[in-house]
């Protein structure tokens, strides 16, 4: 049974994931989570980490105004929260964490070097994660 639903959002790219979470989460009577990821510089340096930190709380918590009044339009509550780190790792801590059965999450739309070397966000959440893994099309709920 599904009662914890954790969903990596990053901004617009990601919103038919969240759209996908309220629709699973209404479904199944379960709670949902939002969560998003500030990366840390490398290396990372103390001002330069908080002056990060800072800037991202910023630009998520616009975001997570947006997503709670859409939630309370579908009848249902989020809660949000923000993580510095590499966006995979801190995914994967916060399923373990928060005992979530499922992560939903978009597919990562950037092509580098190193997505080529260590794999996209979406490979190493569904290979690591201790739960399924639902990697939602960026169009899954246009119609």
């Amino acid at each position: 049974m599904i009662k914890k639903i954790l969903v990596a959002y990053d901004g617009e790219q990601s919103h038919s994931a969240f759209l996908f979470g309220l629709d699973m989460a209404k479904k199944f009577d379960a709670e949902i989570e939002i969560l998003s990821i500030v990366r840390i510089l490398e290396p990372p340096e103390d001002v330069e980490t908080r002056d990060n930190l800072e800037k991202g709380k910023d630009h998520y918590e616009k975001f997570f105004k947006l997503l709670r009044h859409e939630a309370r339009s579908h009848g249902l509550r989020i809660k949000t929260e923000i993580a510095l780190g590499h966006p995979a790792e801190q995914i994967i801590h916060w399923a373990e964490k928060k005992k979530v059965d499922v992560i939903i999450l978009g597919p990562q739309t950037k092509n580098t070097l190193g997505q080529w070397l260590l794999g996209s966000i979406p490979d190493r959440v569904v290979h690591h994660a201790p739960c399924t893994v639902i990697v939602v099309k960026p169009d899954h709920h246009k119609s």
